[in-house]
């Protein structure tokens, strides 16, 4: 191994010393944003029909774990499961169809370098996914009398097309935990978009996806009219995606309201979610800067059509 010149460990030593101060910001920001938003998330989580039914201490991580985020919406939606936490090791599982399926609790599951062996990710460290699967079936207290599945989310594959991949047959991938067991048998699941050629291919397979939309060729965006004197503008790139929601005044001078930068394994679901039929969106704006609420069903939405602000505007768009 090359050992570093003498010039060059001083460059290194100056760069931390000049960045220091804006890393140790950034700690203290990133700090501050999270206690200010402990006491909301918990008052969230105690309202939970999670909290109601298993009392589980709050801790941060919980509103992102599988099993949250699924059993309060297989709850909401009324799915017909039997949800089963084991007094002795508080492992999680549930029963869908004489079907057992249990959480993950790694973060990410790829191929290896060789593309032969599948692995799971536990914050960094890489194990052997038929290993991590073992564990996970050591925890069942009983023996099972139906078959197992692993509900994995698809954002979990890094993979970007799932098609061609010869996945664990006891892995079950849903599109995201919160809609589990709806629209599974689409093949768009297991594709994600690189560019938004293939974002606007996929939005031409969607049924009951709303408006009229246009890949633009010049700018290579998609061109969406969703509602009226509301256009969506779409950009897909692996490094920064694009969803940006503008007024037309007039009908043709465009005035931004908002816009945000989901990821290649998020904007597609923002898309069904902002534009199928019966999905709501609502934004609100004020002269410096505007927001995305809500989107998604219209039964589940927590605001009203004729919501006021004192400031700003308040936007209810109801895809039809």
């Amino acid at each position: 191994m090359n050992k570093l010149k003498w010039y060059q460990k001083l460059l290194i030593a100056l760069t931390v010393i000049i960045f220091s101060p804006l890393i140790l910001v950034g700690i203290i920001i990133a700090g501050i944003y999270t206690l200010r938003q402990m006491p909301k998330n918990k008052k969230k989580y105690k309202k939970s029909r999670y909290y109601a039914d298993f009392q589980n201490k709050y801790m941060t991580s919980i509103l992102y774990s599988p099993e949250y985020r699924f059993y309060n919406s297989a709850m909401h939606r009324g799915l017909p499961i039997k949800y089963v936490k084991q007094e002795s090791n508080g492992f999680e599982y549930f029963i869908h169809n004489e079907t057992i399926y249990l959480f993950p609790d790694f973060e990410q599951i790829d191929l290896n370098e060789e593309g032969n062996v599948w692995q799971a990710d536990y914050d960094g460290d890489w194990k052997p996914f038929d290993e991590c699967y073992a564990n996970l079936l050591a925890k069942l207290e009983s023996t099972p009398i139906y078959p197992i599945k692993l509900l994995v989310e698809r954002k979990m594959f890094p993979t970007l097309n799932l098609n061609d991949k010869d996945i664990p047959d006891c892995i079950f991938v849903t599109w995201n935990y919160e809609n589990a067991f709806e629209n599974e048998e689409s093949p768009l699941k297991m594709i994600i978009p690189q560019n938004s050629k293939e974002l606007y291919d996929m939005m031409l397979q969607t049924p009951d996806l709303c408006g009229t939309f246009e890949l633009n060729e010049g700018t290579e965006n998609i061109e969406w009219r969703l509602h009226e004197n509301i256009k969506i503008e779409l950009g897909v790139d692996p490094r920064d995606c694009y969803f940006g929601v503008s007024r037309l005044l007039f009908g043709k001078v465009e005035s931004d309201i908002t816009h945000w930068h989901p990821t290649i394994f998020e904007i597609y679901d923002d898309v069904c979610n902002v534009g199928k039929r019966g999905n709501v969106m609502v934004l609100r704006s004020t002269a410096s800067s505007g927001t995305l609420m809500y989107s998604g069903s219209k039964a589940d939405c927590p605001y009203a059509p004729d919501k006021k602000y004192l400031f700003g505007k308040y936007y209810y768009l109801e895809a039809k």
